[in-house]
């Protein structure tokens, strides 16, 4: 999106994927650790058991040491147990590994040894009768408990990811809902102030999507206010327009000598724009009030070009303007023929009024694909870029504002063209110097 609010919000997928990531990321890594750290003591307390039960089940034999009592299976030597048996006067009775010196402990209990190779993890259980000694190297002992650790949280660390990805589908899924409701809401048409449907709105989203709804119910009376202000005025002003065009008549016939034709004339001429203007206000209110439209019929568009020009020729002529049909593709469209006859006046009305003295205004019907397309340009000023987008609003007049007008032409031609499906837009000329003005409309090939 190039919206630089929109690139500056915050993402709430984002924040609770982070936050939610974030919680089960500690989590895991404390429930991996704890696992680890209580594999690794669980492990140590079941070696030093083994030590224990060793010892205790230790048999007299003759002094001798056992030599490859596994029968030759393969099997690692670090990992043999070292067994030592004294008697009571402290003689070898036995010695399961003669290279490997371990002193004898005094005491029964565990013990760490170091000898000049390696570390040991030794018991001793000395009786009266004898002394039996166990030793383990303790790097035999940290590689056991290490792996039985490891194993111990390997499934913590696996589910760790998956849970993430679990995370994510089910914001994804949670967020769909909303997304719904935003594209819901962004395809609603401009003038729809119908309140937004709740029926598929997460439960703590209804809240919001309410205030939503209280909003469009005040808009939509400030709009109707508006809309009866508006035609109330209108038809206010009616009525003392007429009786004042009536009065100038009346002084017209009085004045026979014609001292006050001019300012009679002055006068008509800005009844006449008020006439005009309160017309406008009218045919706006009607389609602000979306009444129903006229049946649509079938429009031939190129008659209707025809019509237009031939009836604003006079006007073009005023000004020494060429206003002329450059193309003409057949084309049948379905709508309002008061409507096309609206917005295609008010497009050449608007060219031939601001285009300069010995201008050129050219129209044209062409087809392309399912839409036929009228264009109407001038080799006016043009318009300034940025005011093309506000030129469709009400009594706006883009610059230079040398032409009479009241701003509203363009407004009510782009809400006879929503009415009819059709849509209105204006672009700058690129070869020259002027205004493009361009209706689309579908066409009926039935």
């Amino acid at each position: 999106m190039d919206d630089p609010q929109v690139k500056g919000a915050i993402s709430l997928r984002r924040t609770a994927f982070i936050w939610l990531a974030g919680l089960m990321a500690i989590i895991g890594v404390c429930a991996a650790t704890a696992s680890y750290l209580l594999a690794k003591n669980e492990a140590s307390d079941f070696l030093d058991n083994q030590l224990r039960q060793i010892a205790r089940y230790i048999g007299d034999v003759p002094p001798s040491p056992v030599v490859d009592p596994d029968g030759g299976v393969p099997h690692d030597p670090e990992d043999d147990f070292v067994i030592q048996v004294w008697d009571a006067s402290g003689h070898l009775l036995r010695q399961s590994h003669p290279s490997i010196d371990i002193r004898r402990e005094p005491a029964t209990g565990f013990a760490n040894i170091s000898t000049d190779t390696n570390n040991w993890r030794v018991y001793t259980l000395a009786t009266p009768k004898r002394t039996v000694q166990v030793s383990q190297e303790m790097s035999v002992r940290q590689e056991l408990a290490t792996d039985a650790a490891l194993q111990s949280a390997l499934p913590v660390a696996v589910l760790i990811p998956l849970s993430l990805l679990t995370l994510s589908w089910i914001i994804d899924r949670i967020m769909t809902r909303l997304n719904r409701m935003a594209v819901a809401v962004a395809s609603r048409d401009a003038a729809s102030d119908d309140p937004v449907p709740i029926d598929d709105v997460p439960y703590e989203v209804i809240p919001f999507v309410s205030s939503i709804n209280l909003l469009l119910a005040r808009l939509r009376a400030l709009l109707e206010q508006q809309r009866r202000f508006v035609s109330d005025a209108a038809h206010e002003l009616r009525t003392p327009l007429s009786a004042l065009q009536i009065q100038i008549d009346n002084l017209r016939h009085c004045d026979r000598d014609g001292r006050f034709a001019g300012r009679l004339a002055e006068l008509e001429a800005g009844i006449g724009r008020a006439t005009d203007l309160v017309s406008k206000l009218l045919r706006l209110a009607r389609y602000d009030a979306r009444e129903p439209a006229p049946t649509p019929g079938p429009i031939d568009l190129v008659q209707l070009a025809v019509d237009i020009v031939a009836r604003l020729t006079p006007l073009a002529e005023s000004r020494s303007i060429d206003l002329g049909l450059t193309s003409r593709h057949p084309a049948i469209a379905i709508g309002a023929l008061a409507d096309f006859e609206i917005i295609l006046g008010n497009l050449v009305e608007n060219a031939v009024l601001y285009t300069p003295l010995g201008g050129t205004v050219d129209v044209a019907v062409e087809v392309t694909g399912q839409e036929a397309r009228i264009e109407v340009r001038d080799t006016g000023p043009g318009i300034q870029e940025d005011e093309i987008g506000r030129v469709f609003e009400r009594f706006f007049r883009a610059r230079p504002q040398e032409a009479e007008g009241s701003g509203l032409g363009l407004a009510i031609a782009k809400a006879a063209a929503e009415r009819n499906n059709a849509r209105l837009s204006l672009a700058l000329r690129e070869d020259r110097p002027g205004l493009i003005a361009c209706l689309l409309v579908s066409l009926d090939f039935g």
